[in-house]
């Protein structure tokens, strides 16, 4: 999560979405940037409305703009995957490596999943407990060029990206019937990624 104060901006880091590059990037120009640990790094909106926005706002900081990237819900699950096959966790509860990407997908469908397919969802880090979304600008993934622009408008600083922490690559087709039920199970992902097109 990076805080900007003067442009009142708050750049939310859902997992998953290149953060870690644009922390990279953007960091040396933030005034408050928490990289670790990534619980607080990942802090979703609903918990930055409940702990991290009043601190702010008694700090004097306030009518602070929430930023927020969301990846097409087929990739933002592959990435999941394909990290959580790496070498360094082989064996362990949340190791993908025996699985496939259909296996996982499906499993992630389910209304308690296996831990080696829970990785939240999307939806609920952009609102807050009653539901409502409080991210004021929704960025897609696949549309990153809008957002560095939007950041070199607003900041007045030249964004330059370079890739970090890439998962392994992997199979990531899915099946007509895996893709249906994702969409039929997860219908608030889609819409989310689409109401974020720019």
């Amino acid at each position: 999560m990076l805080v900007f104060a003067k442009e009142k901006l708050v750049l939310l880091a859902m997992p998953k979405t290149g953060t870690t590059a644009l922390e990279t990037a953007l960091a040396p120009r933030s005034d408050i940037a928490i990289r670790n640990p990534p619980n607080l790094k990942h802090t979703p909106a609903y918990r930055y409305n409940r702990f991290v926005k009043p601190y702010l706002e008694k700090c004097g900081l306030k009518d602070m703009k929430l930023i927020c990237v969301v990846r097409h819900p087929i990739d933002w699950l592959g990435s999941w995957y394909r990290y959580r096959q790496r070498a360094d966790i082989d064996g362990h509860h949340h190791s993908t490596k025996t699985k496939t990407f259909v296996d996982f997908v499906n499993e992630y469908t389910k209304g308690k999943p296996a831990k080696w397919a829970k990785v939240g969802c999307p939806t609920k880090f952009l609102r807050i407990d009653n539901g409502e979304m409080i991210v004021d600008h929704l960025f897609q993934y696949e549309q990153m060029d809008k957002l560095i622009k939007f950041l070199e408008s607003r900041l007045d600083f030249d964004v330059m990206l370079k890739q970090c922490n890439v998962s392994p690559n992997g199979d990531l087709s899915l099946n007509v019937s895996t893709e249906s039920k994702l969409r039929r199970k997860r219908p608030e992902m889609y819409a989310d990624w689409n109401a974020a097109k720019r």
